[in-house]
């Protein structure tokens, strides 16, 4: 199948947010390394992961804070939609996930991966990708305060 496609399809709800959300983030410092903003309907998140790509070198866990920001970009009034935490000596290509209760993502916000305890220690590393699995949640456009139809 030719994924390239899909970037323009009309089924595309999540999209990259900063540049860094499609390449492999460093798990060395703490902040946001990923963010998903939502431009079609609202989807229902299910399940949220990462891949490690380098194996993670610590003393301790690394943790990954979800969150759902109701503006992209903007950490104001942002909820907690749940935590991963990365367990030392985890290997690349190793997925760490967790099932949760659906979290509604709306029009105009985004989902983002907060590193909010890093890697330490002498030689730490690590690197992982952010992803997710969601399905719709539609709702007509017109009852979606953050919609505005284009003229």
């Amino acid at each position: 199948r030719d994924w390239s496609s899909d970037v323009c399809s009309s089924d595309l709800k999540l999209v990259p947010a900063l540049a860094a959300s499609v390449a492999p983030a460093a798990v060395t410092s703490t902040g946001v390394k990923a963010e998903f903003a939502c431009i079609g309907e609202r989807v229902a998140i299910q399940r949220v992961a990462v891949v490690v790509s380098t194996a993670v070198v610590s003393t301790g866990g690394v943790v990954v804070t979800v969150k759902n920001r109701p503006v992209v970009g903007s950490s104001s009034s942002e909820p907690t939609i749940t935590t991963l935490t990365i367990p030392a000596g985890t290997a690349a290509g190793k997925v760490v996930y967790k099932a949760i209760n659906e979290a509604l993502i709306a029009p105009g916000g985004s989902l983002v991966f907060d590193v909010t305890t890093a890697a330490a220690g002498g030689g730490a590393a690590g690197a992982v990708v952010c992803g997710f699995l969601a399905s719709e949640d539609p709702e007509v456009p017109a009852n979606e305060s953050s919609m505005i139809a284009s003229a």
